[in-house]
């Protein structure tokens, strides 16, 4: 099968005609023949933040400030757009997309799985939404553009969608669009059973639109930002653990923060870089990876650092790993490069269905 990275691969031109700002990106939409393509949707990876071209191919999106995200560009019959940092061009960006003449490739999977399409799909709600009080309250308007299959010789499960995932939040409030680029959840051996997962991973792009009725959502979005990745990683980034209710934990004991990370200013981000690795070793514990299985997985990978949140008094426990030893955090908490870190415990159960947007405040 081919890999759905590579329907990702497009052209993009950087025109002269007009300037953007900081928290302005504005750029015109062309097919290859040069012809403006009017009604294309241009979002801002994770955000609330969106436009369509006109039918000269203009779009213009202002966000309330400088976001580490990535600019997304899809229309009908194209391949997806994505373009990594749009913030940094200062001149309009002018975007060529390309026809999609891909034919689905037939998935081929040697070894017999033994599982339904049903079975599978309950796997895959459940380690994509999750199960907390927001994604068992998420419904998938159209499940019948995405295929499971269970790969015998890997003991891996595997999910494509061939159009982007469309997701109700009812809970939350939300419709979501999530391109879905690469969904797999590993197990020791053949089996779907969820006490013998050795980890999951999944990644794509995602654009949100609010239809909560006034401030209606407001108090259980917050509670899901409380104790989220997010959460922590503001915190960490603004070195607040104390008032933000959150403790770290090495070798069994509490431990100050300021021991094993620095937190330095890097052009508008927070730079966070690992100076000091704990004893403890990893154990088998479920991981919400930030790779998939099979590539190199990370030298610090057998140090990790527990975290405590209080909510209301009762304690969330997770944990994470780093890859490299240093990443970098936006003011609104997201990290990059998001191959960075790995979470177990609870953090690692908070899915899809719990994520908010970037703008989220």
């Amino acid at each position: 099968m081919r890999d759905k990275l590579s329907k990702c691969l497009l052209l993009a031109l950087l025109f002269t005609a007009a300037i953007c700002t900081s928290q302005t990106i504005t750029g015109y939409v062309y097919d290859e023949t040069k012809q403006p393509l009017e009604g294309a949707f241009v979002y801002l990876d994770g955000t609330t933040l969106s436009a369509s071209t006109d039918a000269k191919g203009f779009f213009s999106i202002k966000a309330p400030q400088r976001l580490s995200t990535t600019l997304v560009v899809s229309f009908i019959g194209f391949e997806t757009f994505r373009l990594q940092d749009p913030f940094k061009y200062e001149k309009a960006l002018g975007i060529v997309l390309r026809e999609d003449s891909t034919v689905l490739d037939e998935v081929v999977v040697t070894g017999k799985s033994g599982f339904t399409r049903k079975q599978m799909m309950k796997v895959f709600r459940e380690e994509f939404l999750g199960k907390s009080k927001a994604g068992s309250s998420c419904k998938i308007e159209n499940e019948q553009d995405i295929t499971v299959y269970f790969d015998a010789n890997t003991n891996t499960l595997f999910a494509t969608a061939s159009k982007p995932i469309r997701i109700t939040n009812k809970r939350l409030a939300y419709n979501v669009q999530f391109d879905l680029m690469n969904f797999q959840v590993n197990y020791n051996y053949k089996t779907l059973d969820r006490f013998n997962m050795t980890g999951s991973f999944f990644a794509g792009t995602t654009f949100f639109k609010d239809v909560a009725v006034n401030a209606s959502a407001d108090k259980k979005r917050k509670e899901a930002y409380l104790g989220s990745v997010t959460h922590l990683l503001k915190t960490m980034s603004e070195e607040s653990w104390e008032t933000e209710k959150f403790e770290l934990y090495t070798e069994g004991f509490i431990s100050n923060p300021k021991e094993f990370f620095n937190v330095s200013d890097t052009l508008g981000f927070k730079m966070i870089t690992l100076i000091k690795v704990p004893e403890s070793k990893g154990n088998n514990l479920n991981v919400l990876r930030s790779k998939p299985e099979g590539e190199e997985q990370s030298k610090y990978s057998d140090y990790k650092f527990q975290i405590l949140y209080d909510r209301k008094g009762k304690n969330e426990q997770s944990f994470f790993i780093f890859d490299k030893g240093f990443f970098y955090v936006d003011k609104n908490g997201q990290f990059f490069p998001v191959n960075e870190l790995a979470f177990g415990g609870h953090m690692s159960t908070l899915k899809a269905g719990d994520m908010l947007p970037a703008d989220f405040k």
